[in-house]
């Protein structure tokens, strides 16, 4: 069945305190800046369907990427290398790709908890979002959705959007099958732009 998005912008309006407690847990320090970014995304996808969303969603990411780790650690987040540190610490790229995948995961969180939206899954855009949600009732969505459909829609929508490619490669621990997947899915949507 279609996703038909809400069409007014109550929803966003009305759940804000959803994201406010999800951000303060999710990051305490930032969480007013977070906030800020999750209800301005909230609003622009309050009327799109999921692949629209999810194109929405992959800008960001990839912005953030670029903002927050930089091409270098981009780079060596793909490749799983780790950069030496000029200050002589060893895991740098390690402390800033769980900060960029905490932040974005963090924002997906609030998002879909703004939007409201059905705890049903109807379409692999939607699904891989809400796999990206540290949150059990996604999760739950997520997998009910693959057990009938399986991950072969959600590996096809992920070769499309490396910035959601770049969230599970921070996210997935070195030589797992995520992470390898995730890796083949962004060097396949580079290809693809």
């Amino acid at each position: 069945m279609p996703h038909e998005p809400k069409r007014d912008g109550s929803a966003v309006r009305q759940n804000a305190g959803l994201c406010v407690r999800t951000l303060r847990q999710m990051l305490p320090a930032n969480w007013r800046f977070a906030e800020r970014a999750a209800l301005e995304l909230a609003s622009q996808m309050a009327h799109l369907a999921w692949p629209d969303r999810a194109e929405l969603l992959d800008q960001y990411f990839a912005r953030q990427a670029d903002a927050m780790l930089g091409p270098a650690r981009v780079a060596a987040l793909v490749d799983g290398r780790i950069e030496p540190d000029p200050r002589g610490r060893r895991q740098v790229v390690d402390e800033r790709a769980a900060h960029f995948a905490t932040w974005c995961r963090a924002i997906v969180t609030a998002i879909l908890l703004v939007l409201d939206e059905e705890a049903e899954v109807n379409d692999p855009h939607q699904a891989l979002t809400c796999l990206l949600a540290p949150s059990w009732r996604f999760a739950r969505a997520a997998a009910a959705w693959v057990a009938i459909e399986s991950m072969q829609p959600i590996a096809a929508c992920l070769s499309r959007r490396p910035g959601f490619a770049l969230v599970l490669l921070a996210t997935s621990p070195s030589d797992s099958v995520e992470r390898f997947m995730a890796r083949d899915a962004f060097w396949l949507a580079l290809e693809q732009r």
